[in-house]
C-alpha cells in the first residue's frame, strides 16, 4: 500500500543514502525531472542541482546526519533537458532498525507555475495599487471586497472604512437606481464600459466619474462578483466645458464679425444710396437749368430742389461726423441756460415745410412747467429735429405729430407722438442701435442711414437724460419720450466746436464794402462760388488755386481776411497758414479754414495751426458773409496816416 501511495503521488518522492546516491525514484520524480528510475538509481542526486547550487547538497546531508528535517525548502533544480524549475523540497532522515540514520527521504513539488502565478499576482497587486484609477471589487450584494490607494484618494475613504460596506454609499441619492441595473447586467455576464455618471465623496462633494465594470467568475464560470474601475473625469469635464465655451465664444465672435461685416456692407450701400439720391437731383436739375432758356418757373423749381438736395446731403454728412465724434468719445456739449420751449419751436419750424408737403399736422403742447434749464441748445435742437423728422417720415399723409413738453419732478420730459407706421415688438429693443433699420432692404419705402435715433440716444445721455421708444405695434403709431435733468450733469465746452472769437449776428448786414478777402482752394469751382458771393456783397476778392500762388499774392494784396481750404496738393492749409503767420503783417490777419475736413480733430488742428475759426463745407452764402464780417471785425486798427496794415 505504501508503495502504491508513493507511485500515485503527484510529488516526486526520492530516497538517497548519506553519500547522496539515489536509492529510489517514483513515477512523479520521472515526470518532474525527466530521468527514469534506471537513469537515477545508483547515481548521485547532484545530477539535479545546477552548478551554482551544489553547496546546498552538502548542507542538506549535514543536517540529515544530525537528524534534522527540512520543511518546504524552496530552491531550483535542473531537469534532464536542462530546464530549470522551481521546487519546494521536504527532506527527512531515514533510520534503520537500530535507529541509526542511514539515508534521507525527499519529497519535491514542482512550484514553477505556482511561483509564476504568485509573481503575477504580486505584479497585478502592484499595478492595482499604483493605478491612478480607483479599482474596487464587490460581491453580488454590492459589498466592497477590495479597495486600492486610488480609490481612497478619489473617494476619501480608507480601505478599513470601505471594505465590508455597500458600494451604494458612493452613489448620490438621486442615482440609487443605477446600482440594481448594473448588478442585473453583471449577473448576465455583461460588461459595463465607460459609463459616465456622478459619485459622492466622503466629504459630500459630487464628482463626475467614468466606470468600467466587469463580472468576476469562479472556476466553474459562475459570476460571483464584479471588478470596477472608476476614473475621476472632473478635469476632463472642466476642459471639455472650457473647450465648449471657447467654441461657443468663437462661434459667437465669428457670427458677430459676419453680422458686423454684413451691417458694414449694408451701411455702405445705404450711404451710397442716400448720398447719390440728392446728388442725382442736383445733377439733373443743373442740366434743366442749362436747358430752361430762362423759364422763371423752371429756374425757381430747380433752385428749390437743388437747395433741398444739397441740404439733405449736408445733413447726412453732419450725422456721420457726429456719429464719429460719439464713437471716439469726443462729443462734448456747450451747456448754457436755455428756454426749452424756444428749442422745441425752432425744431418744429425746421421741419414744418416737410410736414406741410406731406399734409401732416404738427401740434405743440407746452405745459406751464416747461421753461428754463441747462443744456446745449444746438444739440437739443438736433435731438428734436431727428425725432420730428423720423415721425414725419413714417407718418402717412393726413396724419399728425404731437410734441408735448412738461416738467415732471426734477426732469423735463419731451414726448414726440405720431400716428405713423409704428414699431414691431421684436424691433423695439433695437430701435436706438446704430445702422439698425426695421427694413434695410432695397425695396424699403423710407430712406435714411439708420443713425438718427442712435444720435438722439447718445446726445440725450450726454445731457444726463434718457430716451424711451414706445409703440402698440404696426400701423398704430409710436411715441418717443426724452427725459432731461433740469440741472444737466455733463457741462463741458469743446474748443473744437467754436467758430469765431467774436459773436455773429443772426441776420448780418450783406454789405462787405472795404473788406479785402484772399480765398485759397484747389477746387476752382468752389473758389469762383466764394468769389461771386463775396463780390456781390461789395468785397474785394483775390483767389488762389494753391498755397504757392497764395503766398505770391498775399504780400501784394495785403488782405483783411483769409479763407483757405485744408486738403490741397503740394502744401496743405496747415502749412499755408503757418507760413502766412511768418509774413510781415501776416500774424494779425484773421483766417478761416473753409474745408470739407470736418471732424473734431480737424477743427482742433486748424485752430492750433493758426486759423481763428473752422468752417465746414458746404456753407450757405449768408453764413459765409457772416464769417467774413466777424473775422474782419477782429483785424487790428491801422495807425493814423499809415493806411491799412
Amino acid at each position: 500500500m505504501l508503495a502504491a501511495i508513493i507511485d500515485s503521488s503527484d510529488d516526486a518522492i526520492v530516497s538517497k543514502d548519506l553519500t547522496g546516491i539515489v536509492t529510489s525514484w517514483n513515477k512523479s520524480a520521472e515526470r518532474i525531472f525527466g530521468y527514469t528510475a534506471a537513469e537515477m538509481i545508483g547515481h548521485p542526486i547532484l545530477l539535479l542541482l545546477p552548478n551554482e547550487r551544489r553547496d546546498e547538497e552538502i548542507e542538506i546531508l549535514a543536517k540529515i546526519r544530525r537528524g534534522e528535517r527540512l520543511d518546504h525548502f524552496e530552491t531550483i533544480r535542473r531537469r534532464k533537458d536542462g530546464q530549470l524549475i522551481d521546487v519546494s523540497v521536504t527532506i527527512s532522515p531515514v533510520h534503520n532498525a537500530e535507529g541509526e540514520i542511514v539515508g534521507a527521504s525527499k519529497v519535491a513539488r514542482d512550484i514553477t507555475e505556482q511561483r509564476r502565478a504568485s509573481e503575477a499576482g504580486l505584479l497585478l497587486a502592484a499595478i492595482v495599487n499604483s493605478s491612478d484609477d480607483a479599482i474596487v471589487s464587490k460581491n453580488l450584494n454590492s459589498i466592497i471586497t477590495s479597495w486600492n490607494a486610488a480609490a481612497q484618494r478619489i473617494f476619501g475613504y480608507t480601505p478599513e472604512e470601505a471594505i465590508g460596506q455597500s458600494v451604494v454609499m458612493l452613489v448620490p441619492a438621486d442615482r440609487r437606481d443605477e446600482e440594481p441595473r448594473i448588478l442585473e447586467r453583471l449577473r448576465r455576464g455583461e460588461r459595463v464600459d465607460h459609463f459616465e455618471t456622478v459619485r459622492v465623496r466622503k466629504n459630500g462633494e459630487l464628482i463626475p466619474v467614468s466606470l468600467t465594470i466587469s463580472p468576476v467568475k469562479d472556476a466553474t464560470g459562475r459570476v460571483i462578483g464584479a471588478s470596477k474601475i472608476a476614473r475621476d473625469i472632473s478635469e476632463i469635464k472642466r476642459l471639455a466645458s472650457e473647450r465648449d465655451q471657447l467654441l461657443q465664444s468663437e462661434r459667437a465672435a465669428r457670427s458677430q464679425a459676419e453680422n458686423a461685416n454684413r451691417q458694414k456692407d449694408d451701411f455702405l450701400a445705404t450711404v451710397s444710396h442716400e448720398l447719390r439720391t440728392p446728388l442725382n437731383a442736383i445733377v439733373g436739375w443743373t442740366q434743366v437749368l442749362k436747358e430752361s432758356a430762362g423759364n422763371p418757373d423752371e429756374v425757381q423749381e430747380a433752385i428749390t430742389i437743388i437747395e433741398r438736395s444739397a441740404q439733405a446731403q449736408a445733413q447726412l454728412i453732419d450725422d456721420l461726423l457726429d456719429l464719429g465724434r460719439i464713437t471716439s468719445g469726443k462729443m462734448t456739449l456747450d451747456v448754457q441756460p436755455i428756454e426749452i420751449g424756444t428749442v422745441v419751436q425752432d425744431a418744429i419750424a425746421a421741419v414744418q415745410r416737410t410736414a406741410d408737403l406731406k399734409g401732416i399736422r404738427l401740434r405743440t403742447i407746452i405745459n406751464s412747467g416747461g421753461g428754463a434749464m441747462m443744456g446745449d441748445k444746438q444739440r437739443l435742437q438736433q435731438v428734436l429735429w431727428n425725432l420730428l423728422a423720423n415721425s414725419i417720415k413714417f407718418t402717412p399723409k393726413g396724419g399728425h405729430v404731437v410734441v408735448t413738453v412738461a416738467r415732471v419732478n426734477s426732469q423735463m420730459e419731451i414726448a414726440v407722438a405720431d400716428t405713423g407706421r409704428g414699431i414691431t415688438a421684436d424691433f423695439l429693443p433695437h430701435v436706438f442701435e446704430r445702422f439698425r433699420q426695421a427694413d434695410a432692404s432695397t425695396t424699403r419705402q423710407q430712406g435714411g442711414l439708420g443713425i438718427g435715433l442712435a444720435l438722439v440716444k447718445h446726445l440725450v445721455e450726454l445731457h444726463g437724460g434718457s430716451v424711451l421708444a414706445e409703440s402698440p405695434g404696426l400701423e398704430r403709431g409710436a411715441t418717443f419720450t426724452i427725459a432731461l435733468p433740469v440741472q444737466a450733469a455733463h457741462a463741458a465746452v469743446d474748443l473744437a466746436e467754436s467758430t469765431v472769437s467774436a459773436p455773429v449776428e443772426s441776420r448780418p448786414s450783406e454789405d462787405l464794402s472795404g473788406i479785402k478777402v484772399l480765398a485759397v482752394d484747389d477746387d476752382r469751382d468752389s473758389l469762383h462760388v466764394v468769389k461771386r458771393i463775396l463780390v456781390s456783397r461789395h468785397a474785394e476778392v483775390e483767389i488762389a488755386a494753391s498755397a504757392e500762388e497764395a503766398w505770391k499774392i498775399f504780400p501784394m494784396f495785403r488782405p483783411d481776411v483769409v479763407l483757405s481750404d485744408i486738403g490741397m496738393p503740394g502744401h496743405d492749409g496747415y502749412e499755408f497758414i503757418r507760413r502766412i503767420r511768418q509774413f510781415p503783417g501776416g500774424s494779425s490777419v484773421p483766417a478761416a479754414a473753409l474745408t470739407a475736413l470736418a471732424r473734431s480733430d480737424d477743427r482742433m488742428r486748424a485752430l492750433h495751426a493758426g486759423f481763428q475759426t473752422h468752417v465746414a463745407k458746404p456753407i450757405a452764402p449768408n453764413e459765409l458773409v457772416a464769417v467774413v464780417r466777424s473775422l474782419a471785425a477782429l483785424r487790428p486798427a491801422a495807425p493814423a496816416g499809415t493806411g491799412r496794415a
